[in-house]
């Protein structure tokens, strides 16, 4: 399945909870990237796509805009690394990318913050 076909999958509710990775989210991503007119574009698309995919496989608590911004913003890097690079080519050449705890790396806390406090920015530059 392409990038694209794999959206659209996507966003027609027809890829399962259990086929659905974190390389997956990245391709997506990438599609969202290519086809919007600005990163807060692409961004805000695949907050919704998320959202409704998390809700229709009831597990609607595990979507995060602060992940989604953070991996968004990753993906987003890449591509003005590498102009023109397809997302296979991207995570190639950012193999980091592939580890889904580099968002752990990126943005260290304190014992006493959270996971998802909305009031604590992530950098947008961690690959």
């Amino acid at each position: 399945m392409t990038d694209v076909e794999l959206a659209r999958a996507l966003e027609r509710g027809e890829v399962p909870n259990a086929g659905f990775h974190h390389a997956d989210h990245l391709r997506v991503a990438c599609v969202y990237l290519s086809e919007g007119a600005s990163v807060d574009e692409a961004l805000a698309r695949m907050s919704g796509t998320l959202r409704r995919f998390a809700a229709s496989v009831g597990r609607a608590e595990k979507y995060s805009d602060r992940i989604t911004a953070f991996w968004m913003y990753q993906m987003a890097a890449a591509r003005a690394a590498l102009p023109g690079a397809d997302c296979a080519a991207l995570l190639r050449a950012f193999p980091r990318l592939l580890h889904k705890d580099l968002i752990d790396a990126a943005a260290p806390r304190s014992a006493d913050s959270s996971c998802d406090a909305p009031d604590r920015p992530l950098p947008r530059h961690a690959f």
